[in-house]
């Protein structure tokens, strides 16, 4: 995406007043979830390979090596893929404030909610370098978590494996200008 500011022009509504825009920043790719997930990809990547070095490659294999390579690809996903698909979200998303409605801007179209709900959480990272900004999705039982619900989602998000479980939170991940972006929407939810 372009300029973040005409990208969220390009998507306001007749009267309505854009207050804020921008992105996240591409060079903040690890998370708070990173610790348990970096370990834990590199352990499962790891015994999938080591258990493919004892496979028996006596040709007569076939079908029985699909699912290790699935789980190879898995793992690599893990590994690098996610990480991947993380800055490339960073690269193409743009967020917005307006009077009326927060917006998450994508190449393939746009999210939204309406800008006076005031059930989010503003998560301030890398002493108040970074900020992060969720809104409370409805669920936090995880009484969804293994059906891809609410709570499944907020386990991976910000991890470039979220929307593979369920649907993606919405969130405004690692903005720079976060002391302007929390100012404007207190100023539009009053």
């Amino acid at each position: 995406m372009n300029d973040p500011q005409q990208t969220a022009r390009q998507q306001l509504r007749p009267d309505e007043h854009l207050y804020w825009a921008g992105v996240s920043d591409t060079a903040k790719l690890f998370g708070p979830r990173d610790g348990f997930l970096v370990p834990f990809s590199l352990l499962w990547t790891g015994f999938i390979v080591y258990s493919l070095v004892g496979f028996p490659w006596n040709g007569n294999a076939g079908p029985a090596v699909i699912v290790p390579a699935a789980m190879v690809i898995v793992g690599l996903h893990l590994v690098f893929g996610r990480f991947l698909v993380k800055v490339h979200r960073k690269r193409t998303t743009v967020y917005a404030v307006t009077d009326r409605r927060a917006l998450i801007i994508t190449p393939r179209g746009s999210r939204e909610v309406p800008v006076s709900r005031t059930d989010r959480t503003i998560t301030w990272s890398g002493g108040r370098r970074h900020c992060s900004v969720e809104w409370n999705s409805g669920d936090s039982t995880g009484v969804t978590a293994f059906l891809g619900g609410a709570a499944t989602a907020r386990i991976y998000a910000n991890t470039g494996l979220d929307g593979l479980f369920g649907p993606q939170v919405f969130a405004f991940w690692d903005v720079r200008d976060g002391e302007e972006l929390a100012r404007e929407l207190d100023r539009a939810s009053r």
